[in-house]
């Protein structure tokens, strides 16, 4: 009997395709398939063997949105795996959150891939309250669904502790996200061309780039580049998308900033070029859930050889990994001297900034796309 396995993630980028291709390339089953809105490719491509289904794009821009393009890529995903056989096993991603109910629907052999955890994410955030009738519903739901796994894959020990309060530990296992080191990495200032198109080859950068949500202290950087706009070699860099965006640049133009730029992602073609800006480059984990994962982004940094500003807390994964690996310093939105003094020290300090980049590019070589291989069931 053939074997096949159906890998969903609604919004699929580099991670995501890595994995598909480790199950392609095991030559454990006969049919990979992939089902995805959206496929970011930086530099993965999907496996020539490897048949990608498209649903509905994921929708960011508003709650109403999310909701609508979430359930409908569920109803989407429930009718592709009613069509599979029962030789087809199936590796569900928290994107859509919905996802993880599809066991309900199915006797189908399932992993489940936890990136962002649901309901707790939703009760953080206020949306749902824990205590509500959907809130102890779907609590109940994780419980039975997750028993039911194969293997509970996540990204780090503080996000297996919040998984094991629906499944016993030792069905979780640990996997860390990675960069792709040949494709990001080092580039001198001289060399870059992003730096040369906006003029800042001469600039000390500080690096912001991602997506600018509201539950995420970004905006405190603009703070810190007030307090920073007599050193005119030290500029600040925001690029991406979110509701904060329209504050940052509020901010910028009410203190009648010229130290800081912000722009738009950035083409797909550009990324290694606009991410190796960086000398210094901020990390910062939802404020409302602190410590859960490292933002996959990190790793990005650590290959370019940035050195890190994580606004996190120090016992956090993220803050154990930069004070392990020495590749940065860890600080509160309430600690903005600490932020001016260490962003300062590394601007005077060429030498101390040259050890951290050298560090960070070491450490990213412990996370490689080797990692993908350990999904593979």
């Amino acid at each position: 009997m053939k074997k096949s396995v159906l890998l969903v993630n609604q919004s699929s980028g580099y991670l995501m395709i890595d994995i598909v291709n480790a199950y392609a390339q095991s030559g454990k089953y006969d049919k990979v398939e992939l089902f995805a809105g959206q496929i970011n490719i930086r530099p993965s491509v999907p496996d020539p063997s490897v048949r990608v289904i498209k649903t509905i794009k994921y929708n960011k821009e508003n709650t109403l949105k999310r909701l609508i393009t979430w359930i409908g890529a569920f109803v989407h995903l429930l009718w592709v795996v009613w069509c599979r056989g029962n030789n087809c096993q199936l590796v569900l991603v928290s994107n859509p959150p919905l996802s993880v109910f599809v066991p309900l629907f199915t006797r189908k052999k399932f992993s489940f891939v936890v990136y962002d955890l649901y309901p707790d994410s939703l009760f953080s955030q206020g949306f749902i309250k824990k205590n509500s009738a959907i809130g102890r519903w779907w609590t109940n739901a994780n419980k039975k669904v997750f028993s039911k796994a194969e293997c509970v894959f996540t990204l780090s020990e503080d996000m297996k502790k919040a998984v094991a309060q629906y499944v016993s530990e030792d069905k979780i296992k640990i996997v860390y996200n990675w960069a792709h080191n040949e494709h990001m990495k080092p580039i001198e200032k001289i060399e870059n061309m992003f730096l040369a198109s906006h003029n800042l080859q001469d600039k000390f950068i500080v690096l912001y780039s991602g997506n600018m949500g509201m539950t995420h202290d970004i905006d405190i950087m603009v703070d810190v580049a007030n307090r920073m706009k007599d050193n005119l070699h030290i500029h600040f860099l925001f690029i991406g998308e979110g509701a904060k965006k329209p504050i940052i640049e509020k901010k910028i133009t009410d203190y009648g900033l010229t130290n800081c730029t912000v722009l738009p992602f950035q083409p797909l073609d550009v990324l290694p070029y606009s991410m190796g800006a960086a000398d210094v480059a901020v990390v910062t984990t939802d404020a409302k859930q602190s410590g859960l994962s490292v933002p996959s982004k990190t790793y990005t940094y650590l290959a370019t050889g940035a050195t890190l500003v994580c606004l996190a807390a120090r016992n956090t994964k993220l803050g154990k990994l930069a004070k392990a690996h020495c590749v940065g310093k860890c600080f509160g939105r309430e600690n903005m001297d600490g932020i001016v003094d260490f962003i300062s020290t590394l601007e005077k300090d060429k030498a101390l900034l040259a050890d951290y980049k050298e560090n960070s590019r070491k450490t990213s070589l412990l996370y490689t796309p080797e990692n993908a291989k350990q999904y593979v069931l």
